[in-house]
């Protein structure tokens, strides 16, 4: 028979291979593997288990555990080195109440034409004895373990090996709920086949499917329902179709059974077995519900023909049970995988957020300029305020300030801290507050990140630590004059230089005018007493100056003075407009600075912080998965080749 495995490779890509079709000890068809071969190939899976499989207390569930697996391959060298032959354990369990797997059990070993009809008696109530267990192990073999149940039955002799069933008691009887205990699941995995039987009306077989109970690739899901041929060949094929990636790499057989109508056939062939009808019921009644598939699909498994030996048992046991384990770990790296990609989708939307809160920053907290034109609300801030202290400066004309000169720096000081230059300051304080409530949020959601994530290796306690450092740093919070220091900064610089050279300017100019007009008006003095008093040219007679020349070179100083006070003074109130623009220039540049400074270090740090570290960790996490990924093909591929040498 020609049957179609299903795999995916480390890149997702899904690879479909034919094979013919070999059981549980077939080796026909092929060259039996040899000894040295299976013992490399089970010593490289047994090393591959610590880098695919968690510890058991990480592990999701205890079959996706290294210590499980460990102890089932530490289980399986044993039993391939060891000259006994171990009986072939069938695994027998129903997933509810309904599932008709006891009638199952019943309707194979039950022997209807066996004159000794305690046999049947003792089969029929096997589990009278057992209640309250999670299992029981019926063996033809004696045995005084409360577990074990010796029968004799017929159905043992069909196999050319020793045989063993254990059935597994429900997990719940609440027809609701298909969750599996770990028991169940590592009696399923621990067992050379597994036989798992469900009804199609309580039991909702998709979501069976994604419950860990097929990892065995010696599966048998018996569905207890008879349909006719074409809706049986319909059903397993969107069955099949549906499978989840996990379990599509075994070689999962599905049957349509109906036990309940077996036992009702052997029920009533051995209350009236002589008459003919009722033989002709039995037999159609037993064939009907096709149990005689189930036995003929487990003797497939075991040895399809004449050529049984307990080497090849043997062989295909250990290989059965290494393609059992690398398809755990297929599916434990596919989870990881698919947990990685989670959290790199979550870090990628931090990430966004953090570009948005800088992006949104410079509008939200300098705002656009009232005016419309481009540019922000520094601009505005600085014209308000320059508004403000023009009508100051203003007032400072020369002759006031010849007056005022020792108050220049006092008034325009006052003038610079008037409540209008405040405002941005103001807004600032207002702003400080809205990004103290986005640091808290923002930090929340990266905490929240991490612990969605909680698993290794993304729970990093570093991680946790570095990030709660930061957050309690005495630097980490934002206080109400975080965004305002550029403002103090540039009141300070516009105060102790441009203002203090100002008061210095009208200072000299004072002490200039006043000479001059000192000056100016001494000689007009000089040119003046001397005409008063007779002499003639005046005092200043002596240097060709007569008295009214020298009273007009004196008006001329003095008037000449005052035009160089003014003039100087005027210069110097300039030069200080051109300042206040550099500085309100300078004070733009530092408040954008200022803010993303604050974002960057205090608002968004935490968050920046934990997304580096998360990619980090993401990109080494990657990168061990696709190692790991590659090697387990190659040992897939080798297993293959093992198994299937006609491929």
């Amino acid at each position: 028979m020609l049957i179609c495995r299903i795999r995916y490779t480390s890149s997702g890509r899904r690879c479909v291979s034919c094979f013919t079709s070999r059981s549980l000890s077939n080796p026909a068809s092929k060259t039996p593997a040899e000894r040295h071969e299976i013992l490399t190939l089970l010593h490289k899976t047994t090393s591959l288990l610590p880098r695919a499989l968690p510890s058991k207390e990480q592990a999701v569930i205890a079959p996706e555990s290294l210590d499980f697996w460990k102890e089932i391959l530490t289980e399986t060298y044993n039993g391939y080195v060891s000259k006994k032959i171990k009986p072939v354990h069938i695994a027998v369990y129903g997933v509810d109440q309904w599932s008709g797997a006891r009638e199952l059990v019943t309707a194979l070993l039950e022997e209807p034409l066996t004159s000794d009809q305690s046999l049947n008696e003792r089969i029929r109530d096997r589990w009278q004895n057992h209640a309250g267990q999670h299992s029981l192990t019926l063996s033809p073999l004696p045995s005084d373990d409360d577990f074990r149940l010796p029968l004799t039955s017929a159905f043992f002799q069909h196999f050319p090996a020793p045989v063993q069933i254990t059935e597994l008691s429900p997990s719940s009887d609440d027809n609701t709920s298909s969750t599996v205990d770990q028991k169940t699941s590592e009696a399923l995995s621990k067992a050379d086949i597994a036989v798992i039987a469900c009804n199609p009306i309580t039991t909702s077989i998709p979501a069976l499917l994604r419950e860990p109970l097929f990892r065995n690739p010696n599966t048998l899901l018996i569905v207890t329902s008879t349909p006719s041929t074409s809706i049986a060949e319909d059903l397993q094929t969107s069955i099949l179709n549906s499978l989840p990636e996990k379990v599509a790499s075994g070689n999962l057989k599905i049957l349509f059974a109906d036990p309940s109508r077996a036992a009702v056939a052997n029920e009533n062939f051995k209350s009236n077995f002589q008459s003919s009808s009722a033989i002709q019921r039995y037999q159609d009644n037993f064939v009907g519900s096709q149990v005689s598939s189930v036995t003929a699909a487990l003797k497939n498994i075991v040895s399809p023909g004449p050529d049984f030996s307990e080497s090849s048992l043997r062989s295909q046991t250990a290989l059965s049970h290494i393609r059992a384990a690398l398809s755990t770990c297929q599916a434990v790296l596919h989870r990881a995988r698919n947990e990685m990609e989670a959290l790199a989708v979550d870090v990628c939307t931090l990430k966004a957020r953090i570009e948005e809160a800088k992006a949104r920053a410079h509008g939200d907290v300098l705002g656009p300029s009232s005016s419309g034109s481009e540019g922000d609300a520094v601009i505005d801030a600085v014209n308000l305020a320059a508004k403000e202290v023009k009508v100051v400066m203003d007032r400072l004309t020369w002759w006031r300030m010849v007056w005022r000169v020792d108050e220049i720096s006092l008034l325009l000081t006052q003038a610079v801290f008037q409540p209008g230059c405040g405002t941005l300051e103001q807004q600032l304080i207002l702003q400080s507050g809205r990004l103290s409530a986005l640091q808290e949020e923002i930090t929340k959601s990266t905490f929240a990140v991490l612990a969605a994530h909680s698993k290794p290796p993304f729970n990093s306690a570093i991680l946790q630590n570095s990030l709660h450092q930061l957050k309690a740093s005495p630097s980490f919070h934002l206080t109400p004059h975080t965004l305002t220091h550029p403002i103090n900064t540039r009141r300070e610089q516009i105060i102790k230089h441009p203002t203090t050279r100002l008061h210095v300017a009208a200072q000299r100019a004072t002490l200039g005018m006043s000479g001059s007009i000192a000056g100016g008006a001494g000689l007009s003095w000089a040119g003046w007493v001397g005409w008063l008093a007779g002499s003639g040219d005046g005092l200043l007679g002596a240097v060709g100056l007569d008295a009214g020349t020298a009273m007009g070179v004196g008006l001329l100083t003095a008037v000449a003075g005052v035009r160089w006070g003014v003039g100087k003074w005027e210069h110097a109130k300039r030069r200080w407009w051109e300042d206040w623009e550099r500085v309100g220039n300078g004070l733009g540049r530092d408040l954008r600075a200022t803010l993303n400074q604050t974002m960057q270090d205090n608002v968004l740090v935490v968050a920046v912080v934990g997304c580096e570290k998360l990619s980090e960790l993401i990109k080494q996490r990657r990168s061990e998965i696709e190692d790991v990924e590659e090697e387990l093909d190659t040992l897939t591929t080798t297993l293959d080749s093992l198994e299937y040498p006609s491929k």
